[in-house]
């Protein structure tokens, strides 16, 4: 970003800005795909139960790359299953 200031959305906010359920979050929180402190954090870190709050800029470029990475993941599969048929 270009300041210091970092906008923290809800997880109700953040899910709708990115058209997906509280509950995805809470599963991309939980597998490590939105890594905590860069995406998210606690509004009170102290205690395991506060709610999160959101860098939906973060959220949007991590899971733009998760995104784009599948997407080239399954154009080498389709290469390779071509190359397989044309050599077998």
């Amino acid at each position: 970003m270009s300041n210091s200031f970092r906008e923290l959305v809800s997880q109700r906010d953040a899910a709708y800005a990115l058209s997906t359920s509280e509950r995805t979050l809470a599963r991309l929180r939980a597998t490590g795909v939105l890594p905590i402190g860069r995406c998210w954090q606690r509004k009170n870190p102290t205690n395991k139960n506060s709610h999160c709050l959101y860098n939906l800029e973060a959220c949007i470029e991590v899971l733009s790359g998760q995104s784009k990475a599948a997407e080239i993941e399954q154009d080498l599969l389709s290469q390779s299953r071509v190359q397989e048929l044309a050599e077998g």
